[in-house]
């Protein structure tokens, strides 16, 4: 079965990530595929809107990374670096319909979303202090644009799960109840009643006011992630993190 799921239905698509052996964790595959579908429906006039969930009530546990150990990881960084070029640059409404876990890139791709409709019971994580590594995905800038600095340094230093009502009162969800999905689903036939044309063009407009702090974001990102991975810290906090996993 495909690791990404697509269901077309009267110009709104929706992908489902589909590892629930990994509780949805992205390989360089799932990326692959990520990116692809993503340009696919940015490119496609007969798709209006995307909706990005997860199967067996989990988003995404983040990155597989047992999938990096050895020569997996070389194969890792193209399909993940396009896979969040097509991300941002995501032309039409792009909707994350939220249950479960939502780790590390399963939670920092939400904060590129243009909506989110999320779960009271899902748990949403930015883990990087506890494997020793750093923000991803401009994940620092967006956070910090969104939260302020004290509230986005107190997520990210302290990995703590935050649940989907408090995700919500943060202001980084649209929607937090049960029916998320069907919320979800609501919502992105609501949006075709208003112009794809203008919708297009305004979410332009709101992206390039914050387009050289994400590129500088992602840049200072990547060096200090190239700086940590490896290291004595990274490798221990690993350690610790799949030894918790086995326990």
């Amino acid at each position: 079965m495909s690791k990404l799921l697509i269901e077309t239905n009267d110009g709104v698509r929706t992908l489902t990530f589909n590892r629930p052996e990994t509780k949805n964790a992205f390989d360089a595959e799932l990326w692959g595929l990520f990116r692809d579908e993503l340009n696919s429906a940015s490119d496609d006039p007969s798709i209006y809107s995307l909706i990005v969930t997860g199967s067996s009530n989990t988003f995404s546990s983040g990155v597989d990374l047992t999938s990096m150990i050895g020569v997996g990881g070389n194969e890792y960084e193209v399909p993940f670096e396009t896979c969040i070029d097509a991300l941002i640059n995501f032309q039409k409404p792009l909707i994350g319909a939220v249950d479960g876990a939502a780790v590390g890139g399963g939670a920092t791709i939400l904060l590129h979303f243009d909506a989110v409709f999320i779960s009271p019971n899902a748990k949403i994580k930015y883990p990087f202090s506890d494997l020793g590594l750093a923000p991803e995905v401009g994940s620092s800038f967006l956070l910090f644009q969104a939260l302020g600095y004290q509230k986005a340094a107190q997520l990210l230093f302290e990995s703590n799960s935050i649940d989907g009502s408090s995700y919500f009162e943060l202001g980084l969800a649209k929607y937090v109840g049960e029916d998320f999905l069907d919320q979800a689903i609501e919502y992105a036939n609501e949006l075709k009643d208003q112009s794809l044309a203008s919708i297009m063009e305004t979410k332009s407009i709101l992206k390039s006011f914050a387009k050289d702090d994400l590129i500088q974001a992602r840049n200072l990102e990547t060096k200090a992630m190239k700086k940590l991975f490896g290291s004595e810290d990274n490798l221990k906090a690993v350690e610790k993190f799949f030894a918790k996993k086995s326990n």
